[in-house]
C-alpha cells in the first residue's frame, strides 16, 4: 500500500530528474488510513520513470544497489544510520527529507499514549533519537524541510537545507483571481457558515474535540454547519460523541472522497471554513491543499500551522486543546465575513506560490545540486 501522495511526488522527481528515480520500501505491517491509499506490486510497478522495489535485507546488496546511484534521499531516522554509512563509504551524497521536529514528536506522543510509563519512554526514546538524528545531518549534503518546525531546527546543522510546504495541488487549480473573488463574495453572505475538517480520523489529528467546538458553537447560537471528512479508528468514538451532544443536524461524518475529483470541489464550493484540531505540528499537506481553494483555517496553535499562518498571513491560532476557545474564534468570525474573505485571498496567494509543479521544480533542483550528476548546476 503507497498513497497516491507518494507516487505523484516521485513522479515529479522524476520528470525533472536526468535518470531513473527508483523507491526502496521496507515492509510495514501497519494499518493506513490515509484517505489515497492504493496497492501496488513492488518489482512490477514503472511509470513515468519511476519504478518500486523492495529494500536490500543485505549489507552488501544494498551497496550494489547503491554503488551507481547519483543521490539518495531518505528520510531522516535513526533506522538509515546504515544507508548513511553504505553512501559514505561509496561516497554517494546523502540527501534527507525530514517532518517532524523534536516538539511535535513529543506532542503526538501524548495524543497517542495513555499509560504515564510508556509515554515517558518514548520520550526518551525520541530524545536519543532527536541526536541522532542532528549528527547524521553533519554528514548529510542536504536537507528537505516539510513546513516550518524542522527547518527552524535544522538549517543550523547541515549546509544546504531547504524549506517547502508540501502540496499536491497543481497551479491549474488553484482557484483563478476571479474565481476567489466570487467565493470571497459568497462567504460574506452564506449562512449557515460552512465549517470541514478532511484528514484521518485518529488521535493525534484532534478529531474528538471537533464535536466539542461545535456544542460550544450551539451554546453561543451560531448558525453553522460542520462536516467532517476521512477514515480512521476514532470513528466509532466520534460517531457515538456527536449523537450524546445532541449534534446530529448540525454535524455530519461524510466518509473518503476522491482528492481530486470529490475533496477539492467540496473545499472550493461548499466550506467557508477549516477546523483544524491538530494537537501536534505535523506539517500537514492539508495546509496549503485547503488554501489553495479558499478555505482559511481555523487551527490550534501548534508549530506547523503557527509557521503557515507566519508564512501566509492567513488563518487564526487558538491554544492547544482548547475547543471553546477555538469556537469562540469562528463565533467571532461568523459575525465579521470580510475578515474571512480577506483571509481567502491570503491563502489563495501562499498556495498558488506553493502549488505542486513550483514546489517539486524547487525540490527538484535543490536535489541535483547536491548530487554527483555531471554538469549540475552549482549550489
Amino acid at each position: 500500500m503507497l498513497t497516491q501522495k507518494y507516487l505523484d511526488g516521485a513522479a515529479a522527481y522524476a520528470r525533472a530528474w536526468p535518470g531513473p528515480v527508483t523507491s526502496l520500501l521496507r515492509p510495514d505491517n501497519s494499518t493506513s488510513w490515509d484517505m489515497d491509499a492504493i496497492e501496488i506490486d513492488p518489482g512490477d510497478y514503472s511509470r513515468d520513470g519511476h519504478a518500486v522495489e523492495m529494500f536490500p535485507t543485505e549489507s552488501q546488496a544494498l551497496a550494489t544497489r547503491l554503488s551507481n546511484a547519483a543521490l539518495v534521499f531518505p528520510f531522516l531516522a535513526p533506522s538509515e544510520q546504515g544507508t548513511l554509512a553504505t553512501c559514505r563509504r561509496l561516497q554517494v551524497p546523502v540527501v534527507f527529507g525530514t517532518e517532524y521536529s523534536a516538539v511535535t514528536e513529543r506532542q503526538i506522543i501524548d495524543s497517542e499514549t495513555r499509560n504515564p510509563l510508556l509515554r515517558w519512554r518514548r520520550k526518551v526514546w525520541a530524545a536519543k533519537a532527536e541526536k541522532t538524528r542532528l549528527q547524521m545531518l553533519r554528514h548529510a549534503a542536504g536537507v528537505q524541510c516539510s513546513g516550518t518546525p524542522t527547518y527552524d531546527v535544522y538549517r543550523h546543522h547541515n549546509v544546504n537545507p531547504l524549506l517547502f510546504f508540501d502540496s499536491r495541488v497543481p497551479l491549474a487549480d488553484v482557484l483563478s483571481e476571479h474565481q476567489i473573488m466570487l467565493k470571497a463574495q459568497a462567504m460574506q453572505t452564506a449562512m449557515p457558515l460552512r465549517l470541514i475538517f478532511g484528514g484521518r480520523l485518529i488521535a493525534m489529528k484532534g478529531v474528538m474535540d471537533l464535536p466539542e467546538v461545535a456544542a460550544e458553537l450551539q451554546r453561543l447560537g451560531v448558525d453553522f454547519q460542520l462536516d467532517i471528512y476521512g477514515q480512521g479508528d476514532l470513528e466509532p468514538r466520534l460517531r457515538k460523541r456527536i449523537v450524546a451532544l445532541g449534534l446530529q443536524a448540525r454535524v455530519r461524518l461524510q466518509g473518503v472522497l476522491d482528492f481530486t475529483a470529490g475533496w477539492l470541489p467540496r473545499l472550493r464550493q461548499h466550506a467557508d471554513v477549516f477546523v483544524c484540531c491538530h494537537p501536534q505540528g505535523d506539517p500537514s499537506s492539508t495546509y496549503p491543499e485547503v488554501m489553495s481553494c479558499g478555505v482559511p483555517i481555523v487551527g490550534y496553535d501548534n508549530e506547523a500551522f503557527a509557521g503557515i499562518v507566519r508564512e501566509s498571513k492567513s488563518g487564526w491560532v487558538s491554544p492547544i486543546g482548547d475547543p471553546k476557545a477555538l469556537a469562540g474564534r469562528l463565533a467571532q468570525l461568523a459575525k465579521q465575513r470580510e475578515a474571512l474573505a480577506a483571509a481567502a485571498h491570503q491563502a489563495v496567494a501562499f498556495a498558488r506560490e506553493h502549488a505542486f509543479e513550483c514546489t517539486f521544480a524547487r525540490r527538484s533542483a535543490h536535489l541535483m545540486a547536491c548530487s554527483r550528476l555531471p554538469g549540475k548546476p552549482e549550489r
